[in-house]
């Protein structure tokens, strides 16, 4: 008998295959904004695979580096700031790596060349107390050369 249920539920799984049926997910760290730009990159991953982003990357700017793939520089670059950050979030939640990615490049390339102010105020951070600053200025100070 246990034999028979096997086969019905084998039978189950083949009609589900083409099925439109409609589940709900409950994913509670995603607004569903940001979860429709995460399908939509998703829909098209399947069709068409980003390239690995490696090091060194093949260029200083989202244009060069998708030169060859435009779908994935056109869907990041048309995202404001904001909506990035919150798929940063999203695609680190759901573990999409290939998002994660091309999401953080984007945020990457916005900080290049910009000074610690500038990056602060990009990245919502705090202004640092004098002391923090001063810590900040000892420890690391490559971040504040170009400043005046």
């Amino acid at each position: 008998e246990d034999s028979d249920d096997d086969d019905d539920d084998d039978d189950d799984e083949n009609e589900n295959k083409g099925s439109s049926e409609v589940y709900e997910l409950d994913i509670p760290k995603v607004s569903s904004n940001c979860l429709a730009h995460v399908v939509k990159f998703q829909k098209h991953y399947i069709e068409e695979p980003m390239n690995e982003l490696t090091t060194p990357l093949n260029g200083t700017d989202i244009d060069t580096i998708f030169a060859s793939q435009p779908w994935y520089r056109d869907y990041i670059t048309n995202l404001d700031r904001s909506m990035v950050f919150k798929i940063v979030q999203a695609a680190n939640y759901m573990e999409i790596q290939s998002l994660l990615d091309i999401a953080c490049l984007r945020v990457s390339t916005e900080l290049v060349g910009k000074t610690a102010e500038e990056i602060r105020v990009i990245l919502s951070l705090p202004k640092m107390s004098p002391e923090e600053e001063e810590t900040a200025r000892k420890k690391h100070p490559w971040i504040f050369e170009g400043e005046v």
